[in-house]
């Protein structure tokens, strides 16, 4: 029964929450708590011209903010971004794929500048994916489909948002993200899956995660970024960076939203362990990105995603991490653009569940309201 399996979910959330506090008790006591740093204003890079205009929009009473760059009359790409990210995270997207594109970058409900509501209702997949469609609909004309570009949380929502409106997007493209139901079943399939996310289990906890990630003066990204450095193309990477997220993410409100996509997570769910696969293939193509040296997400889970689709490619970041976008931007523009192009009609050989389709891509249903 489900709601014995959630019993179980709040029972691991108070155990794993009950043992992160111990840990940081012997800190407390030896005094080794780093004092957050003041930032009451934002670092140049946050307001540089050259990645594009600042804008709003209201949808269904949420503020939404976002960054474009390029051209309105031309195809837009939008792009939706991680846990612990914001718009800030596509900025070498902004600049180098809007010579040819309207390249839009948003900010997900309850992150950087766009509003952030206290309720974990209003993170929910049917909520959020609403707001999208209407988002889309306000900034788009004349039901032109969109390039729809996901990574991470961005890329859960992108997927769930392609299986709802498939009609609304001409191609997607999956950055480090596997299809939601196979990376839940990953996460719920064993006791170490359970203990390898316990993470996830915490953040059923009110305050205690967000407090969390504020410690130590955001010690979380010191953490990223020293990890990221070793496989970072450093003409993509500026000192600023890292002071940028540590703006954005200051306060502990800054958290709230999106911790909250967590809490909604369906981990007492038994049925998608049950799930053998897609009942029907989502009409979009999709490109499938990864890096080879991704400590998070397996080659084994992006590909085992290709069920989902009826057309796909996919393309493995060499030298990148998780954030192949950020890391190797250069090689990942260059993926995106020969994918709009249709230049990507392949696929790679690594896998025996991949083959090579050189017959021209099929006519797909047109944007309907």
């Amino acid at each position: 029964m489900d709601y014995i399996r959630e019993i179980q979910i709040q029972s691991f959330a108070f155990v794993f929450g009950g043992l992160r506090v111990a840990s940081k008790i012997p800190q407390w006591i030896r005094g080794r708590h780093v004092e957050m740093a003041i930032r009451e204003s934002p670092p140049e890079c946050l307001s540089d011209p050259l990645l594009g205009r600042h804008l709003f929009a209201k949808i269904n009473g949420t503020k939404y903010h976002y960054v474009e760059s390029g051209s309105r009359r031309q195809e837009m790409i939008l792009c939706l971004h991680d846990f612990g990210d914001f718009w800030y995270g596509w900025r070498n997207q902004l600049r180098g794929l809007s010579h040819s594109n309207w390249v839009v970058a948003l900010d997900l409900k309850g992150f950087g500048d766009s509003e952030k509501p206290f309720m974990a209702s209003k993170y929910k997949d049917d909520v959020v994916i609403d707001e999208l469609k209407k988002f889309i609909d306000v900034l788009q004309e004349n039901d032109k489909k969109i390039v729809l570009v996901g990574h991470g949380l961005g890329g859960h929502i992108a997927w769930k948002f392609i299986e709802k409106y498939p009609y609304m997007v001409s191609k997607f493209i999956s950055i480090s993200t596997p299809h939601p139901r196979i990376w839940l079943k990953h996460v719920m399939r064993s006791w170490r899956s359970v203990i390898e996310n316990r993470w996830l289990y915490v953040c059923r906890l009110p305050f205690l995660p967000e407090m969390e990630m504020v410690s130590n003066d955001l010690e979380v990204f010191d953490k990223r970024f020293k990890k990221s450095s070793s496989v970072t193309d450093l003409t993509n990477y500026s000192n600023f960076d890292k002071e940028a997220y540590k703006y954005t993410f200051s306060r502990t409100s800054d958290w709230q939203g999106p911790i909250n996509y967590f809490r909604n997570l369906p981990l007492a769910d038994s049925s998608v362990l049950r799930e053998e696969g897609p009942k029907q293939s989502i009409p979009v193509e999709a490109l499938l990105l990864v890096g080879n040296m991704d400590p998070e997400v397996s080659l084994e889970l992006v590909s085992q995603s290709a069920e989902y689709v009826e057309r796909f490619a996919m393309q493995i970041v060499n030298g990148a991490g998780h954030n192949p976008h950020q890391e190797q931007a250069n090689v990942v523009n260059k993926h995106i653009t020969k994918f709009i192009k249709d230049e990507l009609s392949y696929m790679t050989k690594w896998s025996s569940m991949m083959k090579v389709v050189s017959q021209p891509p099929p006519s797909f249903s047109s944007r309907h309201n």
